[in-house]
């Protein structure tokens, strides 16, 4: 394997272990572009150039994707580079040290939107505050001022690519993306965003709320949604718990009655159908074909899983390695 180095004299990065997950070719162009700033450019007192922190920013988030630790050691090594060589008055040691603490900086700032969007999309529930929304919006401008849609190039487009991103973890990132857009084209406020938020929020309230009606009104009966005139009676059980939460005034809409019936029937087949095989039989296959078919967020089949080990006495740990051996 080959080993990477900083091609200037006072850096050097050696690691054979973990170049196998790195993408050789981004951690090469920031290594290059760290090196012929600090070698010849900062030495005449310039910026840091607008494609060197493009390059850098690349191989950080793909070093994030790829849960390793080479880009971490070569920042680490280029800063005691810059605070032991580089550590006087001189012109070229205060521009390289002011850039590279302002590398830092957005890095830094790339990190922290990165953490609240995938922390929004995947686990959180309720609406972010307005210091949330304006420090993405900050974010937002910053580094797409660097590049038009990098926003979205690094800090979204891998999570709309994962298998977790489940249907309302879509909708709230799409809602905060067309926010984040209207607030900087100032056709939008954060309290716009808030709003758009909270509608997804309530759409998720209500549709948690059909699935588990659903279930606990059909049970393992299955049959009993053949007809229209049984899928109307259980409407009219929906909307009648619905009103009685406060959570609609009316009857349901028919199109998030129809996603809410095909949650809970997909979900009761799994649990008591499909999911005795896959434990007893440890067909990883089986799960993914599931998962893959029915539109079920994985986070949920996860959640189901769960429930079912405790109902049925299972360990959890067998589920565990099922998952692993996908």
């Amino acid at each position: 394997m080959a080993v990477t180095s900083v091609a200037y004299d006072h850096v050097q990065i050696e690691d054979h272990s973990l170049m196998h997950t790195m993408s050789l070719t981004l951690l090469e162009n920031a290594r290059q572009a760290l090196a012929s700033y600090l070698m010849f450019q900062a030495a005449e007192g310039a910026d840091m150039p607008r494609n060197t922190i493009l390059s850098i920013l690349m191989a950080k988030q793909e070093s994030i994707r790829q849960n390793d630790q080479v880009f971490e050691r070569l920042m680490l090594d280029i800063g005691k580079y810059c605070d032991e060589r580089l550590n006087d008055d001189s012109v070229s040691g205060k521009t390289a040290r002011a850039n590279f603490m302002r590398l830092i900086g957005i890095i830094q700032r790339m990190e922290e939107a990165s953490d609240r969007i995938n922390k929004m999309v995947f686990f959180a529930r309720g609406i972010p505050d307005s210091a949330t929304i304006a420090m993405l919006s900050a974010s937002w401008n910053e580094l797409n001022t660097l590049k038009p849609g990098l926003f979205k190039e690094l800090l979204v487009a891998g999570l709309l690519a994962s298998d977790l991103l489940g249907r309302m973890g879509q909708k709230r990132l799409s809602r905060l993306m067309e926010g984040l857009e209207a607030l900087s084209q100032k056709k939008g406020t954060i309290e716009d965003i808030q709003q758009r938020l909270e509608l997804v929020e309530k759409e998720e309230q209500i549709l948690v709320k059909v699935v588990t009606t659903i279930q606990n009104a059909i049970g393992n009966r299955y049959g009993l949604l053949a007809g229209d005139g049984e899928r109307d009676t259980i409407k009219r059980i929906v909307s009648i718990e619905l009103r009685h939460q406060r959570l609609l005034n009316g009857d349901i809409p028919d199109n998030l009655f129809d996603v809410g019936l095909k949650l809970a029937k997909s979900s009761l087949m799994y649990m008591n159908t499909l999911l005795p095989i896959i434990v007893a039989q440890a067909d990883a296959a089986l799960r993914e074909e599931f998962i893959r078919d029915s539109g079920l967020d994985r986070l949920l089949v996860e959640e189901l899983e769960e429930f079912w080990c405790t109902r049925e006495n299972v360990s959890p740990g067998r589920l565990v390695a099922i998952r692993s051996s996908k």
